[in-house]
């Protein structure tokens, strides 16, 4: 059964101009357990203070979602983590020669030295390990392959495909999971940023090739222009996959919530939550939703606890006014109706 991690107390407070309190973090945990997610990403408590006092008290509350925690290939970094009381620790690092070159100044041979010795020490500290491979997208597949064998012995239990730039597409993603899953054993994260808008279908691509677990945060917020949307990808997985793991109707408070913690606003056309989602407005479609709404809707309004909506204005025919006042017990005669398309149209 596919896993989320929701990352939006990491990754989404990693968006310009974001940052959550204490208390607000402590509210988005506790909605995101409640919601049913695998895997919180409490933050990277090496970065301040105030993240390691946040991180701190996510693992204090006990949820059921298991807690995990964002560090650097770095020993003072895993320390922090386990400090924490995380169970899980995600060490990340890129091992491509342009992280290489301007990112860490390291060389291939340093760099790898140093991420596996720092997987190795994570699980000396008793910790969960899951290791992201940064800018994983633009790494040759075969070091990648090679680096993933070793970080497995290392004791690695995650294993994460990060296309950090957004530089995949679905079926070069599904490729590239279906290459690797051949060559490795352990479970498969997939992180995917929306840089070309594909974040939610690569991430679907990755889990029709065998990933366990898709990263996600609320809104799609994150670095840039975010990574995939938390509604989007467990909508998807409901709708078209048939995974019934979550109770949908929390996803629009959910999403108002962090609109409001954020203060970034949720998109009129955002996937499943956006204002326009369940609007109608021409003439034929709105006539047809009426009729059977699974005509122009995959996903039905009821289920996220919203309403539909039908616009009247100039894409409006005399057929969908006249079945539009019969919904609301009123009827009008052939002359006033006449007489009130014309207004309509007019206005």
């Amino acid at each position: 059964m596919i896993e989320i991690l929701d990352t939006t107390l990491r990754e989404g407070e990693q968006t310009p101009g974001v940052s959550f309190t204490n208390s607000q973090k402590i509210e988005i945990a506790r909605q995101l357990d409640l919601l049913g997610i695998d895997f919180i990403e409490a933050g990277h408590p090496a970065v301040s203070k105030k993240i390691e006092r946040d991180v701190k008290s996510i693992c204090r509350l006990k949820l059921k979602a298991r807690i995990i925690g964002h560090a650097r290939a770095k020993k003072e970094d895993i320390d922090k983590v386990r400090d924490c009381g995380c169970v899980w620790v995600g060490i990340f690092m890129g091992i491509n020669n342009l992280s290489l070159k301007h990112k860490y100044h390291l060389s291939k041979e340093k760099a790898r030295d140093n991420f596996l010795n720092s997987l190795s020490y994570a699980k000396q500290q008793g910790l969960k390990v899951r290791c992201s491979i940064e800018d994983g997208s633009r790494t040759p597949v075969n070091d990648w392959i090679s680096f993933a064998k070793e970080a497995e012995k290392a004791g690695a239990d995650r294993i994460s495909i990060v296309d950090t730039v957004g530089a995949m597409t679905p079926l070069k993603i599904f490729n590239f999971v279906s290459n690797v899953k051949r060559s490795i054993n352990a479970d498969l994260n997939v992180h995917c940023h929306d840089d070309f808008g594909m974040a939610a279908a690569n991430s679907l691509a990755a889990y029709e090739a065998g990933v366990k677990c898709i990263d996600v945060t609320v809104n799609g917020l994150g670095e840039r222009a975010g990574i995939a949307s938390l509604s989007t990808v467990i909508s998807a997985l409901d709708v078209i996959y048939g995974i019934k793991k979550w109770d949908l109707s929390l996803l629009p408070g959910l999403s108002k919530l962090i609109e409001r913690f954020s203060k970034v606003r949720i998109r009129e056309r955002q996937p499943v939550i956006g204002k326009n989602v369940f609007t109608h407005k021409g003439g034929l479609h709105s006539s047809a939703v009426l009729e059977n709404p699974e005509v122009y809707e995959i996903l039905s309004p009821e289920t996220l606890g919203r309403e539909r909506k039908i616009i009247l204005g100039d894409f409006s025919g005399k057929k969908i006014i006249k079945k539009y006042l019969e919904r609301t017990n009123k009827k009008l005669s052939k002359g006033r109706l006449e007489s009130l398309f014309e207004k309509i149209k007019r206005i």
